[in-house]
């Protein structure tokens, strides 16, 4: 699939929604969770990445609409080419920008990377640094996808059929890993 200007590859390894099926006639999902892992995209690779839509619902004629996004994206120091030879030091990350500026030592001047352009509006909001890996954070105040009527209820035939298969429905929510 393709995110923006690049190929993009990744792995689902969990799925979280709250749904409802008075909810789901009305086409209101609340919030979905997606984990996901060995992401690529660009020349960038991610470990694991979490990716929260908050009051996802469907807007006539057939958009879903997710408002707010929100997202996390763990990157090993060691998947960023330029830092594979200097990964065991203790490097230090900063967020300037929508650049990403690493330290090798506080004497030397930062390596600086530019994030490539994210697609419908995400924004990066931060970044965590750890022993061996970088937290980034980012977000979207809202993010709508056009579907055609037939992606639209294929969908929410694919939704109502997990939620049919994992809970009653007479349950609010449905969890979905390993898939």
């Amino acid at each position: 699939m393709r995110a923006g200007a690049h190929d993009l590859s990744l792995t689902v390894v969990g799925l979280d929604a709250r749904l409802g099926a008075l909810g789901l006639a009305l086409g209101q999902v609340d919030d979905v969770r997606v984990e996901l892992e060995d992401v690529r995209w660009s020349r960038w690779r991610a470990r694991r990445a979490t990716v929260v839509c908050r009051d996802v619902h469907v807007n006539p004629p057939a958009v879903l609409v997710a408002s707010p996004v929100e997202f996390r994206v763990e990157v090993d120091f060691a998947d960023v080419p330029e830092l594979q030879p200097f990964s065991w030091l203790p490097l230090t990350v900063r967020l300037v920008g929508s650049e990403l500026h690493v330290r090798l030592h506080k004497w030397l001047p930062a390596r600086v990377f530019a994030v490539p352009e994210l697609p419908r509006g995400i924004e990066l909001t931060g970044v965590e640094q750890r022993d061996d890996h970088f937290v980034l954070t980012g977000a979207a105040p809202v993010l709508r996808e056009r579907l055609t009527l037939g992606q639209l209820a294929d969908v929410l035939r694919r939704l109502a059929s997990i939620q049919s298969r994992t809970r009653s429905d007479t349950t609010s929510g449905i969890s979905i890993w390993g898939t």
